[in-house]
């Protein structure tokens, strides 16, 4: 051959061999790229990709079927926890072909982690679609996220970002979907406050509104504005939180003297109307008339408006400290606080109280020291001189080393045969379990701790009807998720959500590793509630308390803001008259001495740690406490009916009962309803205490007008061996001087507070015109450390109800002398005031009046 033949042959060799890699290539590869172009999957997360760590993330996820056959499969979303094993949540789902659906799903996220993984895989595990998902959660750190239900969301965008709580905060808006609000209290997690304005409440659902209320009492604030639809604004949902109905007329609103800038500018003509709330307080003022209510609910707060936020868009976005002030008249300083403290910080601290929450032990795994040391001795003197003399006495001394042998045996054989008992044989659990009854649900929370005292593959199924969410520490995990979720040595925990239960899976995991879950369901409550027509006033308590449910209680107590009503046992169908009953002043921030004051062991952790999660603020109703002994095996699990597992828990019922502090034309509420103003010394809002060396002055707001006919002081009661120096570390009741701020000499004037009570002729000189009290607090121990804090006493304020401003209002009404800033009371055909419209805030004697004044005038 030649040379040119040569060349020839291997250019076509050479060709022959690039189509052969071509094919081979397009072999292997185009499969992979049509398994990964199956399903295509677009995630979105939260409100318009917002994410807070330590809180639910609701997740939205397109699944797009480009291929021909149906998908039938699993959505998997992985997360990295600490140590960087893998938490994974599985969603059974079917597309048809050539068309897409959307999964909604809600997963726990916790601190540090900033993304997941989506994936998409058919029933034989083979990997058709996935999507890695940033999460942006280091930007709502600090954020105080608002959402917006509006007919007209844009007149509400003064309330975005904004730096409040001295800039700590800034606050970010989202827009909720009118038409389709959320049905579940999880998907509003993410927010931190939820306003309503200028939107019609009668266009929600039924179960929209209760989620909104479920969400409330989890910790939520709900801002709702009036304007000139008055109650109309809040019904059917809404309105029964106030005390009176809602009078919507042309007002000049004083929105602040600090908004004037010397002139009118804090002068706003609006349609609006007085507020207020039953068992709430009235935190913003217009010239003395309270124009923003709040009440507490749970552990969130509601506050009603009686103008429209949408109406004053123009001034809000000029006054720039309008919003600053606000919500720190809305969620008041202790609630700022606390939610200007990192999301990641919060995490990580409910993740260590769950933990000792869960470091529960079942004691009769506990051995008993004394029998061991028993069988110990008994073996020392029995292979010791006990055999020995014996073997020598009856010539058998060559039979003494088989015979320890013998001994040794049986003795370890005995111990061990003593040691079944104590030991698992198998995978078990430790539990909480919170029941809060009311009238027509039951809401149940569940904490479970999973373990095993071996590492392999362990399994346990829960009910359906319960949502399963991990309890987590967090992660900071940058690398590649897929490849860690495939690595056969990193620990893997899937929740696997099926249609008749979902199934836990824990692999790879450390012998006697805890995996910490929250179960929740809410069911209908099929039998009865706890009921009450309890009254507490001037530090006594009258009314009978009955247990209509099937519970039976013991360690049964009444939280009160600052008060414990000790019960003990409550059976089921009892009825306990609460007058004779022993009432204990205990300090509102330390949840140790009031779960102390209550119950011990077990039910003490359990106690403290819902008083800190659920009551770490100030509450306007009672709560009523008890605990349920449970015992055996899984028999009696409620959220599983798998019965292999040894479990040991404790079992809390909580009840919210009305609390009516009303007596006559008087009712009473504590000052710290509202915030105290610190003007100076260290003064500690989260649980009420001062320095033990350095005074302090507090400026309390007591609202209610003229109103106000008594306070009352009163201090910590003392331990039951009568030391009233009782303390728990640092903290110990206040011991010193009290002094009120005399509004005319401009001094401090010592008090002797006497029997506790001062009558309001007493505090003439003391209140202002805005009804503010100013109290100097001095200690008087000596030689305390820095470090010594001091519960303050608990200040009462007894108001009588004053009919004269209404008496008032209705003769300028029905006289025709209409005074400026009032809606007009409705008339009936012939002209006259119609009665019944104002029954609800009227007295019986009033209405009569109005009736026979306004036929004669008309």
């Amino acid at each position: 051959m030649t040379t040119e033949d040569n060349a020839r042959l291997s250019l076509c060799l050479l060709s022959k061999i690039k189509i052969i890699c071509a094919v081979l290539f397009m072999v292997m590869v185009f499969p992979l790229i049509t398994k990964a172009d199956t399903i295509d999957l677009s995630v979105t997360y939260g409100y318009q990709n917002t994410a807070k760590a330590g809180r639910f993330l609701p997740l939205s996820i397109t699944i797009e079927n480009t291929s021909e056959k149906t998908f039938s499969g699993y959505i998997h979303v992985y997360m990295v926890e600490s140590e960087n094993s893998v938490y994974e949540y599985r969603y059974r789902k079917t597309v048809e072909g050539e068309s897409e659906d959307v999964l909604s799903a809600t997963v726990s996220l916790s601190s540090g982690v900033n993304q997941i993984l989506v994936t998409a895989e058919d029933s034989k595990g083979e990997l058709l679609g996935s999507r890695r998902v940033g999460l942006d959660v280091a930007g709502s750190d600090a954020e105080l996220i608002i959402g917006l239900i509006s007919q007209s969301p844009e007149t509400l965008t003064y309330l975005g970002g904004v730096g409040i709580n001295n800039g700590i905060l800034r606050t970010r808006t989202v827009t909720l979907d009118t038409e389709n609000l959320p049905k579940d209290k999880k998907e509003l997690d993410q927010l931190d406050v939820l306003f309503i304005s200028d939107y019609n409440i009668h266009l929600m659902t039924e179960i929209e509104a209760e989620t909104i209320i479920d969400w409330v009492k989890s910790g939520g604030v709900l801002v709702l504005g009036t304007g000139a639809k008055g109650n109309f604004a809040l019904a059917p949902y809404f309105d029964g939180y106030l005390r009176e109905p809602l009078m919507p007329g042309e007002m000049k609103l004083n929105m602040g003297e600090q908004y004037s800038g010397g002139s009118n500018k804090n002068i706003l003509d609006l349609n609006a109307s007085a507020v207020t709330l039953t068992r709430g307080r009235e935190v913003m003022y217009s010239d003395g008339v309270p124009i923003i209510s709040t009440v507490t609910e749970g552990t969130g707060a509601i506050a009603v408006s009686g103008y429209d936020f949408c109406d004053i868009q123009r001034f809000a976005t000029d006054q720039m400290f309008y919003v600053d002030d606000l919500f720190k008249a809305i969620l008041g300083q202790n609630r700022l606080d606390k939610l200007s403290v990192a999301a990641s910080e919060r995490s990580l601290k409910r993740y260590w109280d769950i933990q000792a929450l869960m470091n529960m032990s079942d004691l009769s795994k506990i051995p008993e020291p004394l029998f061991y040391v028993t069988i110990l001795s008994a073996y020392v003197l029995l292979v010791g001189p006990g055999l020995y003399f014996y073997l020598r006495t009856h010539d058998m001394i060559r039979l003494y080393r088989p015979g320890v042998i013998v001994v040794t045996a049986l003795a370890a054989m005995l111990v061990w045969v003593m040691g079944v008992g104590t030991r698992f044989s198998g995978p078990f659990l430790t539990y909480a379990k919170l029941n809060e009854v009311s009238k027509d649900s039951i809401n149940e929370i569940d904490y479970v701790n999973l373990r095993s005292p071996y590492n392999s593959t362990y399994t346990f199924d829960v009910k359906s009807e319960y949502y399963v969410y991990p309890v987590l520490k967090g992660s900071d995990y940058n690398g590649d998720i897929q490849e860690l979720s495939l690595d056969s040595e990193t620990g893997h925990t899937t929740i696997n959500n099926d249609r008749d239960k979902t199934e836990i899976i824990i692999s790879r995991t450390d012998t006697f590793t805890g995996r910490y879950f929250e179960f929740n369901t809410k069911t209908p409550n099929p039998g009865g509630c706890f009921t009450t027509d309890m009254v507490y006033s001037n530090g006594k308590v009258q009314g009978v308390l009955k247990n209509d449910s099937d519970y039976e209680l013991s360690d049964a107590a009444i939280l009160i803001y600052g008060k414990v009503i000790l019960i003990g046992k409550l059976g089921a169908g009892e009825e306990v008259d609460l007058s004779g009953k022993d009432i204990v002043n205990v300090p509102v921030g330390d949840y140790q001495r009031i779960a102390d004051t209550v119950t011990d062991g077990a039910n003490f952790s359990f106690l403290k740690y819902y008083i800190s999660d659920n009551m770490a603020g100030y509450y306007g109703d009672a709560r009523l406490v008890g605990f349920v002994r449970e015992s055996g095996l899984g028999e009696h699990l409620s959220f599983s009916d798998q019965l292999n597992y040894d479990s040991y828990g404790v079992s809390m019922v909580v009840a919210s009962l009305p609390l009516d502090t009303r007596v006559g034309d008087e009712y009473s509420y504590s000052v710290m309803s509202t915030d105290p103003e610190i003007r100076t010394g260290d003064y500690d809002i989260s649980d009420n205490t001062i320095s033990g060396v350095v005074p302090a002055v507090l400026a309390y707001h007591l609202g209610e007008g003229d109103n106000i006919s008594s306070i009352t002081i009163e201090s910590l009661s003392s331990d039951d061996s009568g030391n009233p120096n009782h303390r728990i570390g640092n903290l110990r009741p206040f011991k010193g001087s009290l002094s009120f701020y005399n509004n005319s000499t401009g001094g401090f004037d010592p008090v002797d507070i006497g029997d506790g009570v001062l009558s309001d002729k007493e505090l003439t000189y003391y209140l202002d015109e805005d009804n503010v009290l100013v109290v100097k607090y001095t200690p008087g121990e000596q030689n305390l450390g820095i470090d010594e804090r001091m519960y303050l006493p608990m200040i009462t304020v007894t108001v009588k109800e004053n009919v004269t401003v209404i008496n008032q209002i209705l003769e300028n009404e029905v006289g025709g002398e209409q005074q400026e800033g009032e809606g007009p009371l409705p008339l009936d055909a012939d002209g006259s005031v119609v009665a019944d419209e104002i029954a609800p805030s009227v007295p019986a004697t009033v209405q009569e009046t109005v009736s026979e004044t306004g036929k004669g005038d008309s």
